[in-house]
């Protein structure tokens, strides 16, 4: 399964489309028929809404290097540059 960012992605991108394009997105009526394209830019809005959500809960830690080192009394020194809890 893709990655939360890459779908926010994904999604910024068919919206930044349609508000290119905006005509893309008219609704209209023809008899009795009628197409509610507006739908889709909600339906793409409200799908950013849940994953920005999942974004924001999900964990993340960046790690730029690992120092790794054990004291002569096999105690855990080591060090990940670039994490802020330590």
């Amino acid at each position: 399964m893709a990655a939360t960012e890459d779908i926010l992605a994904k999604i910024d991108t068919k919206i930044d489309l349609i508000l290119d394009n905006y005509d893309s997105i008219a609704d209209y009526k023809i008899g009795q028929k009628s197409v509610s394209r507006h739908q889709v830019l909600d339906t793409l809005l409200k799908a950013r809404s849940v994953y920005q959500e999942l974004a924001e809960k999900e964990p993340y830690e960046s790690v730029d290097h690992v120092a790794m080192d054990i004291t002569e009394f096999g105690e855990d020194i080591s060090e990940l540059i670039g994490d802020d809890s330590g």
